[in-house]
């Protein structure tokens, strides 16, 4: 839709320019701007650009959810109940917690590690 608006608006202003150039108009009339057509157009996209690029990055998030946690979250249990599989909600705040601190603890250890090659310099 924005690119045909920009490319009617190109046509027009070709149009335009080609009356002036032969003396018809003498280029008192209003004219769609192009480039106004164009920077819609280009914001279009990348706005539709960061949002796939955010739906790709649910899609991993996911993926590595199902590899790493395979089970499934009761969100509204706090006991199981027969017949259910999955983790009740305050073991699943347990073991994310858990995976909170393990992720902290190895960037403290890299970060120490390049503080120690940084002193050997």
């Amino acid at each position: 839709m924005l690119f045909q608006v920009a490319l009617k608006s190109a046509a027009h202003l070709l149009h335009y320019n080609t009356m002036v150039d032969n003396g018809s108009s003498k280029g008192l009339d209003v004219v769609p701007r192009l480039d106004v057509s164009l920077e819609a157009f280009y914001s279009t996209c990348d706005q539709i650009e960061l949002h796939l690029k955010t739906a790709i990055e649910c899609l991993n998030q996911g993926a590595s959810s199902q590899r790493y946690l395979p089970l499934n979250v009761l969100p509204t249990r706090t006991e199981h109940q027969p017949g259910q599989e999955g983790l009740l909600y305050p073991q699943y705040l347990a073991t994310v917690k858990a995976q909170i601190q393990f992720a902290k603890q190895m960037h403290d250890i890299l970060i120490m590690a390049v503080q120690n090659l940084n002193a050997m310099e």
